[in-house]
């Protein structure tokens, strides 16, 4: 079974992702940890509290503390003090440091067999390209959750946060070339919207979990009211991890990507679909982008697998009218 790395910034969707992933039957065989979010040491512990909720034991590698170039602005304001709706979660374990080793020792024994999910700023890749990138070249496959193809950002007009944050590590990533990247921005997450239903539901659950679940969620539905008059909380990354499960919830084409570092599009991807062979400049296809997503289907792998428990009632609840309408 293909070994996975997932690539964070504990936040509260990829503290969802993180449980989505420990809960399924994915190779998960390290976590590695950037500043994005909130700050990298913090991170982990939401890193490792997601883990010891879903009951596995996967270590936790501490990377970035800061990105590339620009000052470092975290994402507080949207996922709480501590990144988890204000939680304040104590752990037992402890988080290793290390990662950008971690990742590359891991693709070294594992040439063309490593996939590599990265759901926060791309500063952990940007550094292990710049310190081995014939070791990276033979990564297996990276899908990556970041910036917008066709449609606005959500912290500048044109820029998603794991771009805007560090655009000079993405923009370093995607000039690397690396062999068969998957890229799901805004363009699909936005479909994936945990609504106030959904919530009540996995509250009525019952459980460590669905409490978990329930809890640092709090803070992020508060931030999308505030800001976007929107009734739950869009949650990014545990798409990428479904995709990883069932590749049939997204559909991705070929695309130049690159990303903009200064001034008033820093942080914007700037996608090109069907770029002519001969227009001025050098634009390979370097990517896919996600553009379509069945957000039935990715519920379905989602609360499935995060509740097998509850499949009656989650089935139950589709049929009534309650959820995904």
């Amino acid at each position: 079974m293909k070994k996975i790395i997932l690539d964070v910034d504990p936040g509260i969707d990829d503290s969802l992702a993180i449980l989505l992933a420990a809960k399924s039957d994915l190779n998960i065989v390290g976590i590695t940890v950037a500043s994005g979010n909130v700050e990298v040491n913090q991170g982990s512990i939401n890193a490792i509290k997601a883990l010891e909720i879903a009951g596995r034991d996967i270590p936790v590698y501490k990377g970035a503390e800061l990105p590339l170039v620009r000052d470092y602005v975290d994402a507080t304001d949207t996922h709480g003090p501590d990144g988890l709706s204000g939680m304040n979660y104590k752990v037992k374990g402890k988080a290793n440091d290390g990662a950008i080793d971690f990742i590359l020792d891991t693709i070294k024994e594992n040439p063309n067999e490593v996939t590599i999910c990265a759901l926060g700023p791309l500063t952990n890749l940007a550094l292990a390209i710049e310190k081995d990138i014939e070791t990276m070249r033979k990564v297996g496959r990276i899908v990556v959750m970041g910036g917008a193809a066709k449609i606005h950002g959500n912290c500048s007009p044109v820029a998603e946060y794991n771009f805007w944050v560090d655009p000079h590590a993405a923009k370093r990533f995607f000039k690397a070339n690396l062999p068969n990247v998957t890229v799901a921005g805004l363009d699909v997450t936005y479909d994936i919207l945990f609504s106030p239903n959904m919530r009540e539901m996995v509250k009525q659950f019952g459980g460590e979990v669905a409490q978990y679940v329930y809890d640092i969620t709090q803070f992020y539905v508060d931030f999308h009211w505030e800001q976007e008059r929107t009734l739950g909380c869009i949650i990014n990354d545990p798409l990428l991890v479904s995709y990883l499960i069932d590749e049939s919830i997204m559909k991705a084409y070929p695309c130049n990507i690159d990303v903009e570092t200064e001034d008033l599009c820093i942080g914007e991807s700037v996608v090109g679909f069907d770029v002519p062979s001969d227009f001025d400049g050098d634009y390979p296809i370097n990517a896919k982008m996600c553009m379509e997503v069945d957000k039935v289907k990715f519920f379905d792998v989602f609360f499935k697998t995060i509740f097998p428990e509850h499949v009656a009632d989650y089935e139950l609840m589709k049929k009534k009218g309650y959820i995904l309408k």
